[in-house]
């Protein structure tokens, strides 16, 4: 099953992307779930955005039938390399990546922030992955709910900044 995940803000995509780059947001959102940030990168080469974060993130809320493999906190990797789409927003592959127990949790996708008459709508699709043969599957379907959780997260911290809720 995919990941998608919808939002509008009621500003343009340039200052949507801004707040998304913006290292001060990036800590925020990282406070708001719960994570230490252990390193954090922003930079910009023309038109082309790239972050990277490393977190320390809870794993509070896994199903209990991973919760004695994980602890209580993992190492997750997020990247961002945003680039124009030409039709006036922004586009980025999704790369989040975690090791748990030498085995690898990725979510891989894209995001796109569009022009909307609200002012702009991101929109997320991806897939997530783990390297972990019996259950899999099952850690994939957790995966995505705390993706899901992540994005709900940020929404309120975008909508704290932009100061209304569309």
């Amino acid at each position: 099953m995919p990941i998608t995940q919808d939002a509008t803000y009621p500003v343009f995509p340039d200052a949507l992307l801004a707040a998304l780059t913006d290292e001060a947001f990036l800590r925020e959102r990282a406070a708001a779930l719960g994570a230490d940030v252990q390193e954090l990168t922003v930079s910009t080469d023309g038109d082309r955005r790239r972050t990277e974060v490393r977190l320390a993130a809870p794993t509070t809320g896994i199903p209990p039938v991973f919760a004695r493999f994980v602890g209580d906190r993992v190492t997750v990797v997020e990247r961002t390399a945003w680039t124009p789409d030409g039709a006036g927003g922004h586009r980025s592959d999704l790369d989040v990546q975690a090791e748990v127990f030498g085995r690898t949790v990725q979510v891989t996708g894209e995001r796109r922030l569009v022009p909307d008459a609200a002012g702009s709508r991101s929109s997320v699709t991806g897939e997530a992955t783990v390297d972990a043969p019996l259950i899999g599957r099952q850690a994939e379907a957790a995966v995505r709910e705390l993706i899901g959780v992540v994005f709900r997260r940020e929404d309120e911290v975008l909508n704290r900044r932009f100061g209304e809720r569309n």
